[in-house]
């Protein structure tokens, strides 16, 4: 996700579609591996049952946004696709279960089935994560962890028995190559990150579609710009690495083959990345969806080019992209010089969401306070320009020193990062985080700005404070619907057969109660409802879908606001670290890096 997702709280949970790097995990001790046991003497060439577990996201998440999909029929927005894959790169002759914490709960049943139990994930599923192993450890079954958070601190995770860094398709084959030799447990890691043109077609067939709103596929790894705080860039690198159409239009074909219809998401960190091999992919993705009258719609993430681009604008609206998120971040260009990201400082932020707007394409995007150097009165701004761009789900957080980034390396340097007990972090070790994300919870750090600022922190907290009680009042929230309704200009192909249409009815049955009973929305979603329904097909569903986002939204925020609340209290009162950085260290500056030759 481009480092949209790294902003503290809340985090973005599109980024579990990555945990593609989700094998097998572990740390060998003195003493043995605990699980280890139970492996000693059997090989992967034996039919072992394997568990797969997907650790629980906080309810609290901004993108974890249960309510709508309880509304809609489902259990939670997102299928698992880092473990499907994982599920896929294993051998193929043993039996896979896998459990998703946040559809179901684990029985014990399942548990002592299993010969072996697989989990990973990311830093706001760390706390889930350390619970399952634990319970591996209590009960002597063998466990292996992976994913982006245990790749970029493995530390965290010593007492898992495997442990694999990096993406699975080179990896978990040294790990089975290793347990083959009679060594099951250890920490693996490969030095090259693999060809993606050899990943497998994920295991769609272990998940029920109807648990989810929408199912993700992946397309390309990795993002071409440098953006400071952003890990992706550290985990699958600079060069965008891009399956084949014909791998690409596999998966999409297999999920076309179980039944599956609507909602795809290309989970890719920036799809724009190559748009030399983007743009014939989606010559070939039209050339499918028409084929088969256009069963799926889509979305992804990209950076703010993507609007500079009028070909590849057409190309993803002819095959239906319904939404993009994008990392604005801010609307102040000093700052995206800074941070490395002045690829959204090239043409002004409104003409560019105009722009894509007018290809029917609808934005998410994401939006940070707390940078070096930001000036009093940037979390106005940035509420001015979610106004004026009619962005209705934008995801405003705090800025956050993710491990393993540029950025908590140079605050490292700077002796500025702060440790999860609120202490300024001495020593030279890694940066590690160790509660801070895992389920947005807790009090000053587990809100971001894990290290001291240029500028007051009580002054950035109240600024966000400020930010989060404009853009998600109700009244302005529905009021950039409709605005935003009125400049979209979409071109629907998807219809939705019997099943999706009873679903969709049911839903919007669900979101009118709700919307009704509730004094604060109801005559602004009734006059939505009514305008939007002589706009055409297009215009009305987006403004429903947006509406219905409110459902999570309206609790989401206020929760953010009694946490920030806390964080005040602490800053003021309880921290012994500075609130900000002393006046002649307090201003930054920054080498500026250049994207990459493949990012044109």
């Amino acid at each position: 996700m481009a480092g949209e997702a790294k902003v503290g709280f809340p985090q973005k949970i599109r980024l579990d579609c990555h945990l593609f790097m989700t094998s097998i995990a572990g740390n060998p001790n003195s003493e043995g591996p605990r699980g280890s046991k139970s492996l000693a003497s059997r090989g992967p060439e034996e039919a072992l049952r394997c568990l797969i577990v997907q650790p629980q996201f906080s309810q609290h998440n901004y993108w974890n946004y249960t309510t709508v999909a309880e509304a809609l029929g489902a259990k939670t927005p997102a299928a698992p696709l880092g473990l499907l894959t994982v599920a896929a790169l294993l051998p193929q002759h043993w039996t896979f279960e896998l459990v998703d914490l946040n559809v179901c709960e684990l029985t014990d049943e399942q548990w002592d089935a299993a010969d072996l139990v697989c989990v990973g994930g990311m830093l706001p599923q760390q706390a889930g994560i350390l619970e399952i192993i634990q319970r591996a450890n209590d009960s002597d079954k063998f466990l292996a962890v992976g994913g982006p958070d245990p790749t970029s601190q493995p530390e965290v995770y010593q007492h898992a028995d495997a442990q694999i860094i990096g993406e699975g398709e080179n990896v978990i084959p040294l790990w089975l190559e290793s347990w083959r030799a009679g060594q099951p447990a250890g920490l693996f890691e490969h030095a090259d990150r693999p060809d993606v043109t050899t990943a497998p077609i994920p295991r769609f067939d272990l998940i029920d579609f109807k648990d989810y709103v929408h199912i993700g596929v992946q397309y390309s790894r990795g993002c071409p710009f440098n953006c400071e705080f952003c890990d992706i860039i550290e985990l699958y690198g600079r060069v965008p690495r891009s399956k084949t159409s014909e791998q690409f239009l596999a998966e999409i074909n297999r999920l076309y083959e179980l039944g599956y219809r609507g909602w795809v998401d290309i989970v890719d960190d920036n799809f724009v990345g190559n748009k030399r091999v983007v743009k014939p992919m989606l010559r070939d993705l039209k050339a499918w969806l028409q084929e088969r009258k256009h069963p799926f719609f889509f979305s992804t993430e990209a950076t703010m080019n993507l609007a500079d681009d009028e070909e590849m604008l057409k190309l993803m609206s002819d095959v239906e992209f319904r939404y993009v998120f994008m990392g604005i971040e801010t609307p102040d260009p000093e700052l995206l010089a800074l941070t490395q990201k002045r690829v959204n400082a090239m043409t002004p932020i409104v003409d560019r969401v105009n722009k894509v707007y007018d290809h029917g394409i609808a934005i998410t995007a994401g939006f940070i306070l707390g940078f070096d150097n930001e000036k009093t009165g940037n979390g106005r701004m940035l509420a001015s320009c979610i106004e004026e761009t009619g962005i209705v789900l934008a995801m405003v957080g705090l800025l956050v020193a993710l491990p393993n980034t540029q950025l908590a390396r140079r605050l490292q340097n700077e002796k500025r990062l702060l440790t999860p007990e609120a202490e300024l972090a001495e020593g030279d070790e890694p940066y590690r985080l160790v509660t801070a994300g895992t389920n947005a919870e807790g009090t000053d750090q587990s809100m971001g700005l894990n290290f001291i600022t240029t500028r007051d922190r009580v002054e950035i907290y109240e600024e966000y404070r400020g930010v989060i009680d404009t853009v998600y009042n109700a009244n302005a929230y529905l009021d950039r619907v409709l605005s935003t309704a009125q400049r979209l200009k979409p071109r629907p192909h998807y219809r939705t057969g019997p099943r999706e249409t009873l679903r969709d009815l049911k839903g919007l049955a669900r979101l009118a109660w709700w919307m009704t009973r509730n004094r604060e929305t109801r005559l602004r979603y009734w006059r939505n409802s009514f305008k939007t329904a002589f706009m055409g097909r297009g215009r009305f569903k987006y403004a429903q879908a947006a509406m219905m986002m409110y459902m999570h939204f309206a609790r989401q925020s206020q929760h953010v606001l009694l946490q920030l609340d806390a964080s005040i209290h602490f800053a003021k009162h309880e921290a012994n670290y500075p609130r900000k950085l002393e006046a002649e260290n307090s201003k930054i500056e920054l080498p500026i890096a250049e994207p990459v030759e493949s990012a044109s």
